[in-house]
């Protein structure tokens, strides 16, 4: 046979790689805060802050494909990244959203109110318990949320819809009825509830979830939800309020992916930091995993990956192990980290607590 007919013949019969789909994309665009909040993770961290560069964004500019929905999101407050105003200029036509604690710059807060489809707000309580929790007046939330409502109404708009995400847990349970009243005022569309996720001994007695029949948070749940919605017409979204057989990640299952400032891709909120955390009193460090960087490959070769695609796999179809109702969690050196599983996979899910509906993705 000629041999150009041949090389033809085999390019012929050639499959063109399969790209799987991203259609959410996460950037942390800054890992810095302008709150300091009892809670947060960063607080059990040695990591040091900082900001995405201008070179990573225009090159995520380039990867991520048209129409993909961008959430500017992570432990930092985005609005004070350094290259905030270059970022949602690069991104303005992919629907954006904005995970952000409120407490936003008022010659900044125009520009977000105007390129933003959605903001989620982080609002614990109100008042004194508010300043208790995030060292700030609520004032300054109060601020923003009647900047929004001047917004929409003088542009004769919807957007930005915005939703509260409230952490719950016993000591603020009976302040989530005053979230409630600011929300009805302010138009709010939905109160996100998730659970709080324990860094030290003193808030692993603070959980309101536990790992069998919680009677206790069901009437609770009960009770908010017959309020919020029958007297203030507010949605509200609780997570479990204990283990059930359930396992579902937001993230895989919605073919959703993190980035973080450095340019590295990590399946998720959890793996994107190395911290510790209390699993119902057992201490555990997550280790950060990113399956590659975009400073080194494509985001699109890295989410192609054959490690990446095997945990997205493993996840999806629930093959980790289950260690937080294991016979023999407590005698077991997997659970110490999420290094490996007792299945071989790595990172590990088998004792994540987002798997399990308690803590919840914003």
């Amino acid at each position: 046979m000629n041999p150009q007919r041949k090389a033809e013949g085999r390019n012929a019969c050639r499959i063109p790689p399969f790209h799987y789909p991203m259609k959410k994309i996460y950037l942390e665009l800054t890992s810095r805060c302008n709150l300091s909040c009892d809670m947060c993770y960063r607080n059990t961290w040695d990591n040091v802050a900082g900001d995405m560069d201008e070179k990573l964004l225009e090159k995520l500019k380039e990867e991520i494909p048209a129409g993909t929905d961008i959430v500017f999101a992570g432990i930092g407050e985005p609005t004070i990244a350094r290259h905030f105003r270059r970022a949602v200029e690069l991104f303005s036509d992919h629907p954006l959203e904005i995970t952000t604690n409120g407490v936003i710059d008022k010659k900044t807060l125009p520009f977000v109110l105007k390129h933003f489809r959605r903001m989620i707000i982080s609002v614990d309580a109100t008042g004194d318990a508010y300043y208790h929790l995030r060292k700030t007046d609520f004032q300054k939330v109060k601020e923003t949320l009647e900047a929004v409502r001047r917004f929409k109404k003088e542009e004769e708009t919807k957007y930005p819809f915005i939703d509260f995400a409230l952490v719950l847990s016993r000591s603020n349970k009976e302040k989530i009825y005053d979230v409630i009243d600011t929300a009805a005022e302010y138009g709010i569309d939905r109160i996100l509830v998730s659970h709080l996720l324990p860094q030290e001994k003193a808030q692993a007695e603070d959980i309101f979830y536990t790992e069998s029949k919680n009677e206790e948070g069901r009437v609770f749940k009960d009770k908010v939800n017959i309020y919020a919605y029958f007297r203030k017409r507010i949605v509200m979204s609780f997570p479990h309020m204990e283990i059930k057989t359930e396992r579902l990640c937001p993230f895989v299952e919605n073919d959703q992916v993190y980035i973080d400032r450095f340019g590295d891709v990590v399946p998720c909120y959890r793996f994107a930091n190395t911290y510790k955390e209390i699993v119902f009193g057992r201490e555990k460090t997550v280790l950060k995993h990113p399956f590659g960087n975009i400073n080194d490959m494509s985001l699109q070769e890295i989410y192609d990956k054959k490690d990446y695609r095997r945990f997205r796999e493993a996840v999806k179809n629930a093959r980790h192990p289950s260690c937080v109702d294991c016979d023999f969690r407590h005698g077991c050196s997997y659970i110490e980290d999420t290094e490996y599983d007792c299945s071989g996979y790595s990172p590990s899910c088998a004792d994540c607590l987002w798997n399990r509906q308690i803590i919840r993705c914003t």
